[in-house]
């Protein structure tokens, strides 16, 4: 009997032993499971705010971001970059005329008054005519260099006819020039003109031929002497060629 009393405690002991380990086990199994979902959670907080937008950001065909700078520093910025290229060009100007006045011995006040008036003249255009003074010896206010606008708008310093008499004339090397034309009539002027500038030390002629439609004006003087301004535009560009 006695036995079987013991028997029966051993197996209800047992039985408390089992449950307190499947307890056991099952809490431990919880708390597993609860670690393991917030170690999911948390990489799964990593991968979105981390690795996904660092791989984002490598990506070159992700969003693409963009840097905007500050307009009004970028504006100042500029601004100040032209103001710096006026006051060069200012100085540099200031310095040929007085240079360009003192090589032509004319007067520095006349001068820097003529240049007053191109108000429309870029300044690097005044610049190359004010250099171009000094090297060819000619002079604006003799009306012996110039500057001329094109259709498109470009300027360019022009050498007038007086200026290119005065550097035939007084060129060592001159020896003579001769126009010649053609038959050809467009509206009764001749199609082309051709000047030939003789020089003592060229065996050959600088010869230029310039053409009515390329060159002809509409101003009033072209209506009126058209053979003489087609002629002016030939020995105007053989000068550039064989002297200037």
């Amino acid at each position: 009997m006695k036995s079987v009393i013991e028997k029966s405690n051993q197996n209800s002991k047992s039985n408390k032993r089992s449950q307190a380990l499947k307890s056991i086990l099952e809490k431990q199994d919880k708390v597993q499971v609860a670690e393991k979902n917030n170690q999911t959670l948390a990489i799964a907080d990593i991968k979105e705010d981390g690795i996904e937008k660092s791989i984002e950001t490598a990506n070159p065909n992700s969003h693409v971001k963009v840097v905007s700078f500050d307009t009004k520093i970028r504006d100042q910025a500029k601004a100040s970059s032209i103001t710096q290229s006026i006051e060069l060009f200012n100085h540099l100007i200031a310095k040929e005329l007085a240079n360009a006045a003192a090589t032509l011995g004319i007067d520095e006040a006349e001068l820097q008054a003529w240049i007053d008036l191109q108000i429309e003249v870029p300044a690097k255009t005044i610049l190359n005519l004010l250099r171009s003074m000094q090297s060819l010896h000619l002079d604006p206010l003799c009306e012996e260099i110039s500057f001329i606008q094109y259709d498109d708008g470009h300027w360019q310093v022009l050498i007038t006819i007086e200026g290119c008499s005065k550097l035939l004339n007084q060129h060592p090397q001159f020896n003579g020039l001769l126009f010649t034309q053609s038959d050809t009539l467009i509206d009764g002027v001749p199609e082309w003109i051709e000047c030939a500038i003789y020089r003592k030390d060229r065996e050959v002629p600088t010869t230029v031929r310039e053409y009515l439609t390329e060159v002809r004006g509409e101003n009033e003087i072209w209506r009126k002497m058209p053979r003489r301004m087609l002629r002016h535009r030939a020995l105007q560009q053989c000068v550039r060629l064989a002297i200037a």
